[in-house]
C-alpha cells in the first residue's frame, strides 16, 4: 500500500501565531496552498518595502510599520502563496477606525465574508482538505464539500456564547473601564455563524480543555473535536537571569491588551493588597482601559503601552513572576512564551494555558485577586521556590516547543484525513 502526506489548503485572515499552521505544514510537506491577507515574504508585494524598512532602527519605526513588519515570513515558497494585500490594507484600517466593540464585531464579519470570496472566486484544487480559522470559513467549507475535500476547522478561543456571557457580566462589575459592552442582539448573527462553521466542519481543532468543554456544552458531539496544544519557539524566550534573592523587589509582568478580558483588573486589585511589600511590577502591551481607571493602574504598575514585538524578550527577561489572570482565551501564547523564559506563571483555567498548578506556577479562579495576591506573597517569602518554579518552567516549555506543536498538529490531521 502506497503511503502519502494528505496535502492541505490553509485560508488564514491575520497572522495567528505567526503563519505556525502553514509553516509547520510545509515543514511537513503537507502545504497545497496558503491564503491570507498582508503578507511579508519573499515574492510578495510587501518584500521590497520590508527588506528597506529593516535599516530603520526599531526604535524609530512607526508603529503601522512595525506591525507590517512583524508579518514578514520567508519560510513558505512564493509559488504557494496567495495574498490579498489590498484587503488586508482595508482590513487594518477598518479596525482602527471601528468606534466600539459592536463596530468591531461588523468589521470582523465583513472582512471574514470578503476574505472567503476573493478565495471561492478563483480555482481551488490540488488538495485533499482546506484549514480554515473560525470567523471565516463557511464558503470555504461550502466550495471544498462540493470538491470533496476534508473540511478542518480551527477554533482559536472559546465559543462566542461563553465570550458573551463572560464579558458582558466583566462590564457590569467594571462599569466605566471600558466602553459599554453591546446587547446579546448585536452578537446574534456571530452566534448563528459560529454554528453553521461547526456544522460545516468534518473535525475542529482547538488547543485546550476551556476551548473544548465549551464547544461540548453547546451541543457539539466530542467525537468531533482535536485538541492541539500550542507551541513556542523555545531558544527565541529562553533568557538568562540571576535567581531572584529577596535583595531587590520581585519583579511581576503583565502581558497581553490591557483589557478587561485579559483581566489585569484583578493583578491591580492583588497588587493593592501587596501595597508596601518589595514589589515592582510592568502590565506590558496596548491600554485600552478608559480614564481615571487608567490613572489607577498606574499607581500599581508601570504601564509600557504597545509595544514591537522585537522588544517583547526584554520583559520577560526583566521579570521574576508572569501573571496573566484572563477571563476569556483559547490557549494564550503568551503563557508558553513565559514558560520559555524561566516564568512561573499564575494564570487562570480560562487561559488555557499548560501550566502545572503548584509545579510550573499556579492556577487561581477567574476575578480572585486574593488568590493572586497570595500566590505573589508565596513567592516573596520563598525564593527556593520561586527557583524551583522556574527551573520546572523552562522544561515544561521544551515538552511544548514549535517541533512538539508540528508534531501534534500533523498527528492530528493525519488521523482526520486518513490517508
Amino acid at each position: 500500500m502506497n503511503f502519502r502526506n494528505p496535502q492541505i489548503i490553509v485560508a488564514q485572515l491575520g497572522t495567528r501565531m505567526h503563519y505556525a499552521v502553514p509553516a509547520l505544514l510545509e515543514r511537513a510537506g503537507m502545504l497545497a496552498h496558503f491564503y491570507t491577507d498582508s503578507y511579508v515574504g519573499q515574492g510578495s508585494a510587501w518584500h521590497a518595502l520590508a527588506m528597506a524598512a529593516t535599516v530603520i532602527p526599531a526604535a524609530w519605526r512607526p508603529q503601522a510599520l512595525a506591525r507590517l513588519l512583524s508579518r514578514r515570513d520567508d519560510s513558505l515558497p512564493p509559488g504557494k502563496i496567495t495574498a490579498f494585500n489590498l484587503l488586508g490594507l482595508s482590513y487594518a484600517l477598518a479596525q482602527r477606525r471601528a468606534k466600539d466593540e459592536e463596530g468591531l464585531q461588523n468589521v470582523y464579519r465583513e472582512f471574514g465574508r470578503r476574505f472567503c470570496d476573493l478565495i471561492c472566486q478563483g480555482k481551488i484544487g490540488g488538495a485533499d482538505g482546506v484549514y480554515a480559522f473560525e470567523g471565516a470559513v463557511l464558503p470555504i467549507f461550502q466550495k471544498a464539500d462540493k470538491l470533496g475535500f476534508t473540511k478542518i476547522l480551527e477554533q482559536f478561543i472559546a465559543p462566542e456564547r461563553i465570550q458573551y456571557e463572560l464579558l458582558s457580566e466583566e462590564h457590569c462589575l467594571w462599569a466605566g473601564w471600558e466602553p459599554p459592552y453591546p446587547s446579546r442582539a448585536a452578537f446574534q448573527r456571530k452566534f448563528d455563524l459560529e454554528r453553521a462553521e461547526w456544522d460545516a466542519a468534518d473535525a475542529i481543532i482547538c488547543a485546550s480543555d476551556f476551548v473544548a468543554d465549551g464547544m461540548i456544552s453547546l451541543g457539539l458531539p466530542p467525537e468531533k473535536l482535536y485538541q492541539v496544544p500550542y507551541g513556542v519557539e523555545t531558544t527565541t524566550f529562553a533568557v538568562r537571569r540571576e535567581p531572584w534573592d529577596g535583595r531587590r523587589p520581585l519583579r511581576v509582568v503583565f502581558l497581553g491588551g490591557v483589557t478587561l478580558r485579559k483581566g489585569p483588573q484583578y493583578l491591580y486589585q492583588a497588587l493593592k493588597k501587596l501595597r508596601g511589600r518589595p514589589i515592582e511590577a510592568r502590565m506590558v502591551g496596548p491600554v485600552k482601559i478608559a480614564e481615571p481607571y487608567r490613572q489607577a493602574l498606574m499607581e500599581e504598575a508601570q504601564l509600557t503601552g504597545q509595544i514591537p514585538r522585537s522588544e517583547v524578550r526584554r520583559h520577560y527577561e526583566w521579570a521574576d513572576v508572569f501573571v496573566f489572570p484572563s477571563i476569556c482565551e483559547g490557549s494564550a501564547t503568551v503563557t508558553y512564551e513565559a514558560l520559555a523564559a524561566g516564568l512561573p506563571v499564575i494564570t487562570t483555567p480560562h487561559a488555557g494555558s499548560v501550566v502545572r498548578d503548584g509545579v510550573d506556577g499556579f492556577m487561581v479562579p477567574i476575578r480572585d485577586a486574593e488568590a493572586i495576591a497570595a500566590r505573589i506573597e508565596l513567592f516573596l517569602g520563598d525564593a527556593e521556590l520561586l527557583a524551583h518554579m522556574s527551573q520546572n518552567a523552562g522544561e515544561r516549555a521544551r515538552e511544548f516547543s514549535w517541533e512538539k506543536y508540528g508534531e501534534r498538529l500533523v498527528a492530528a490531521l493525519q488521523q482526520i484525513m486518513q490517508i
